[in-house]
Formats: structure tokens, C-alpha cells, sequence
């Protein structure tokens, strides 16, 4: 069963909390900070990673510095069936850190990092010598207004606005 966000109790919601802010803190400290014996959230964190809740834990890696220069989006419009087969290829590139099904004038979009103009193009000659995609438009990021990879984690209590979940 999918546990979802309502299912989840405010000391669950404290713990996501503090490993949003940082992953690396010890569960001997999130207890401290929550109050609560270490045994208590090493359970917790157990039980959220056995259903899934918790994925993983990973760096935030910057990625100008490891030699990806540009970032690009990719709208790729799929042959009618074969939305799943082509989007399960393009995700097996590197260069693809996230691939959505969407409405509109295309079936997927593609995020993407390139270390340059001829990487990014190789990539998208590439992605057009699949039978099952039709066309691509692809888009350049100029400028990061905002980029979070962290999920904000909502709270019970009711009448809160958009800019505090």
C-alpha cells in the first residue's frame, strides 16, 4: 500500500524535515533537535525507505563545475503507441536527468545537461534517428531562476497558503 502524505504522523513529517535540510545528519541529531530517542527515527527513517518514501540519498553536485554547460529542455513528440518504449530509451542517456509524459503539442519533455552546442546537438540527431520520434523542439536555459530537487514536505493543519506547504 502507498502510504501518502496524510498518513504520515508530524514526527514523520519532522524527520523529512531535517534530512531535507541535510541529508547527512546523524539520526542522533535529528532525535535531539525532535526530541525524541535516536532509536525512535532510526525506526522511522527505516520504515520510510522500506515503503519508499525516502528513495535514496544523494549529493547536491554542481553540475557548471563538472562540465555540464548547458541545460536544455527537449519537447519530443512520440509515434502513437510507443510513448513508454522510446521515453524508457531516451532515460538510459546520462545527459537525461528527467523525462515527463505531458499535455499539449508534445508527448514527453526532456531535461537534459550538455557539456556544449555539440554535445547538445549530437544528442537531439541522435534522439531523431528513432523511428518512433517524430519531431523535437528543443529549448535552452539561459539563467536558473530556481531549481530545488527537494520535496517540500506538507503539513496537517489546514488553511496553510501555497508558499508554506
Amino acid at each position: 500500500m502507498k502510504r501518502t502524505s496524510a498518513s504520515l504522523d508530524e514526527l514523520d513529517r519532522g524527520i523529512l524535515e531535517e534530512l531535507n535540510v541535510d541529508a547527512r545528519r546523524s539520526h542522533r541529531e535529528i532525535a535531539h533537535r525532535l526530541g525524541v530517542a535516536p532509536t525512535t527515527v532510526i525506526r522511522r527513517v527505516e520504515r520510510m525507505e522500506r515503503e519508499g518514501i525516502i528513495r535514496g540519498y544523494v549529493p547536491v553536485l554542481d553540475d557548471e563545475r563538472l562540465g555540464f554547460e548547458l541545460l536544455a529542455t527537449v519537447g519530443i513528440r512520440i509515434s502513437k503507441g510507443r510513448l513508454r518504449e522510446v521515453e524508457e530509451r531516451l532515460a538510459r542517456d546520462p545527459r537525461a536527468f528527467a523525462i515527463y509524459d505531458v499535455t499539449g503539442d508534445f508527448d514527453a519533455i526532456l531535461l537534459g545537461r550538455f557539456r556544449d552546442r555539440r554535445d547538445l546537438d549530437r544528442f537531439v540527431k541522435h534522439a531523431l534517428q528513432d523511428p518512433h520520434i517524430e519531431r523535437t523542439n528543443t529549448q535552452l536555459v539561459l539563467n536558473r531562476v530556481k531549481e530545488e530537487t527537494r520535496v517540500p514536505v506538507p503539513r496537517r493543519s489546514a488553511g496553510r497558503g501555497a508558499s508554506n506547504p
